[in-house]
């Protein structure tokens, strides 16, 4: 029987982010942003004017990925989830990004194959079982079992199962694939067809 394909994203989901996004932009603009005050997926918003969508500018920088710590949870829950689901990250990436966030998962996600990794603005094309993601934009319109982690800003967004953990994702996702009849499933080929490489997001939010 073929294994359930789980989708998950990478910033917010795998790796953290909020902050260190949250520490360069406060350090350089003398600011004391939180996460509490970012309530909707436009950060430009929340910035101060002098800043505005410049905001996005630091997503762009090389190296900005590299060194992101994981998500709590997520490097264990993975490597359980290993044994029910097929393992595939789906991450939106400007290009100067790209390669730090492959080799961020080969570093910190050993368990997902070198091959299971799509780099798309458009996740609702690419095959899956579940899809884990914190951007109502890429869930909205997915054909997958739909699961967002909670935070301040996606709260506005309903049509999905939202978590507060890795270990709250985990449990869904094994109680999901154990009800489930065996019906025929998405393979990892199909999971991975079609991707579009989407051009850089100089003044968009990641995804």
């Amino acid at each position: 029987m073929t294994k359930p394909v789980f989708l998950f994203d990478l910033d917010g989901i795998c790796c953290n982010l909020m902050q260190k996004w949250l520490a360069v932009y406060n350090r350089d603009y003398h600011d004391s942003l939180t996460e509490n005050d970012i309530v909707a997926w436009e950060w430009h918003r929340f910035v101060k004017p002098e800043c505005g969508k410049r905001i996005y500018h630091y997503l762009n920088r090389p190296g900005f990925f590299a060194d992101l710590e994981p998500i709590d949870g997520c490097v264990e829950s993975l490597s359980r989830l290993e044994r029910v689901c097929e393992l595939v990250v789906v991450t939106a990436s400007p290009k100067e990004a790209a390669g730090d966030k492959m080799r961020w998962v080969q570093r910190h996600l050993p368990m997902v194959p070198k091959g299971n990794i799509v780099v798309t603005y458009r996740k609702d094309l690419v095959r899956g079982d579940f899809m884990f993601d914190d951007a109502p934009k890429n869930l909205r319109n997915h054909p997958a079992t739909r699961i967002m982690l909670d935070y301040p800003y996606n709260r506005d967004f309903h049509d999905c199962h939202r978590v507060h953990s890795w270990l709250e994702a985990e449990e869904l996702v094994c109680r999901m694939v154990a009800e489930k009849p065996e019906t025929e499933t998405p393979s990892v080929g199909a999971a991975m067809q079609p991707t579009h490489e989407g051009a850089g997001a100089n003044t968009t939010a990641p995804a």
